[in-house]
């Protein structure tokens, strides 16, 4: 059975100076990304992938040196593209991104609309697992909460908001490939 991880990326620093594409991990993101390293140790994963966002790249490193796999890094699966968007409450910034998948082909928030990220994304995953599909492997992505959970929920037919709000910094969806019928495990490292 082929395995696939999708793994939020651990917590960052929020900077409303830098784009958020450029933020680190906080030294909690590092000590999280230490606890999901040290689960993936035993895991027998085959293959690590990230997005090329500054806090996904730190969190596949860091499982990288527990797993002692490179990183791999594909720009396509990072977030629904919020550039430069200005840094915004908490709570307006939740509603913007609960209205954005909602409304998945409309432009929301941010420079694209959530449902053209999920196509990016699910594209760039179909690319990196095809090498793998008739073997017994298990490949992780560490990639972004918005992209992951609309991902999933399209897989499996249902509501993406309930696994977006469900995903830790970081946390982890766990499925079968290329025929998922179940989510396999949904955890998180906090």
């Amino acid at each position: 059975m082929l395995n696939l991880l999708l793994i939020r990326h651990s917590e960052p620093v929020v900077d409303p100076e830098i784009p958020p594409s450029q933020w680190k991990l906080s030294d909690r993101g590092v000590q999280r990304a230490g606890l999901l390293a040290e689960y993936l140790a035993d895991r027998g994963i085959n293959a690590l992938y990230s997005s090329g966002e500054s806090k996904a790249v730190q969190t596949a490193e860091i499982v990288g040196t527990s797993t002692g796999l490179p990183v791999d890094v594909m720009h396509d699966l990072r977030e629904h593209d919020r550039g430069n968007t200005t840094i915004i409450g908490a709570e307006k910034w939740r509603s913007l991104v609960i209205e954005s998948i909602r409304k998945q082909d409309e432009h929301i928030y941010g420079f694209e609309p959530v449902g053209n990220a999920r196509m990016r994304f699910g594209n760039a995953v179909e690319r990196l697992m095809k090498p793998f599909q008739n073997d017994n492997r298990t490949v992780a992505v560490v990639a972004h909460g918005t992209v992951i959970s609309t991902f999933v929920a399209e897989l499996f037919e249902i509501d993406p908001i309930p696994i977006w709000e469900s995903l830790g910094l970081p946390g982890m969806v766990e499925i079968e490939w290329p025929q998922p019928s179940k989510i396999l495990t949904l955890r998180n490292f906090e």
